[in-house]
């Protein structure tokens, strides 16, 4: 029986040695998993600090990027460039500032300076500065093709074709009474055109309007105005009366003028061509004229003894009745257009060259 109860002992024992060495394990794997798990925070923590070091913060990048016009400097750089395209100016010398407004293609261009942080130049615009990419300028204006000449040369004739601005053709506006002739001449039959063509017995006459020509830095775009004329008529003549509106767009107008030239001749090549002078004395643009007119065959029709006779011209603060009784006061617009007699003596010129 004694021998039974001291194997019983043992054996309890041993189960507690056992049990005993299992706990001990146990703790020390929880021990060390406690271990690696506060070494793997700890460097989860450091790489994280490193990781800030390195990239800066959301404000600083906002910094970076945007940089204050204040922290912006400058080298002068004063120059005359055109744009490349239609080109966007800036509010400050950054690919991400606001956009004030744009440059057409081949639009002169003022630089007074280069941004030392980015790749802007500072520019003139509307009597304040902005800010354009130095990819957006070029020193030379790019010239524009003419339209490509996709008919023949007509058959059907006509006798004259006129192509002017507001001189030749207006249309309706509340600023005068006319709608549709020579601005400023009292009825159609007064203006230059309808006298030119009953003094000549013309049967056949056309006029248009290319103001927007004289105003375009693209010319060339606009000379598709005249192919429902040039493409479908063969004329006579063809009376060119523009320039008053080219003052300050004087770039490059003589090779677009010139490019005209070339442009009617292609549809309308037997057409004698006639160039009438400014009525509003621009000499720049009065020497161009002529100078063009010399070198392409072109007849050209002086008034320099009419230009700036205010005699011939209207004058603001006058009025006129129309038919309708209507009362028109000559304004600014007005002002400085041929009256009737300024009409006439300019119809007069052109009939004694015709």
């Amino acid at each position: 029986m004694k021998k039974k109860i001291v194997i019983g002992l043992w054996i309890s024992l041993f189960i507690l040695i056992i049990c005993f060495c299992v706990m001990v394990v146990s703790q020390r794997k929880q021990q060390q998993a406690e271990q690696e798990a506060a070494l793997a925070r700890l460097e989860q923590e450091e790489q994280e600090k490193a990781t800030e070091e390195e990239t800066p913060s959301e404000k600083e990048t906002d910094s970076t990027e945007n940089v204050k016009p204040d922290s912006y400097t400058f080298t002068d750089f004063e120059a005359t460039y055109y744009s490349q395209s239609k080109v966007n100016v800036r509010e400050e010398p950054n690919d991400t500032a606001e956009i004030l407004g744009t440059f057409s293609l081949d639009q002169r261009v003022s630089i007074v300076a280069k941004c030392n942080e980015t790749d802007y130049y500072k520019v003139k615009t509307n009597g304040d500065y902005g800010y354009v990419a130095f990819d957006d300028l070029s020193e030379e204006y790019i010239p524009i093709p003419l339209p490509t000449a996709g008919k023949s040369v007509p058959s059907a004739t006509k006798d004259i074709l006129f192509i002017g601005n507001s001189i030749t053709l207006y249309p309706a506006t509340k600023d005068w009474w006319g709608s549709g002739w020579g601005c400023g001449a009292t009825a159609p039959e007064n203006d230059y055109v309808h006298l030119t063509v009953a003094a000549k017995g013309y049967g056949s006459y056309d006029y248009m309007s290319l103001r927007s020509w004289e105003f375009s830095s693209t010319r060339n775009y606009e000379l598709d105005d005249l192919d429902p004329y040039i493409t479908k008529y063969q004329y006579g003549t063809i009376v060119i009366e523009l320039g008053e509106n080219v003052k300050n767009h004087e770039d490059h107008f003589k090779e677009d003028l010139s490019d005209m030239i070339k442009y009617i001749k292609t549809y309308n090549p037997n057409a004698r061509i006639v160039m009438l002078d400014n009525f509003w004395p621009y000499k720049s643009i009065i020497a161009t004229k002529k100078a063009v007119a010399s070198e392409n065959g072109v007849t050209y029709v002086s008034l320099s003894d009419i230009q700036g006779v205010q005699d011939y011209m209207l004058k603001e603060g006058d009025q006129f009745t129309a038919p309708d009784g209507t009362v028109y006061t000559i304004g600014s617009f007005l002002a400085g257009h041929p009256n009737d007699a300024g009409f006439a003596a300019i119809a007069q010129h052109l009939i004694s060259a015709l």
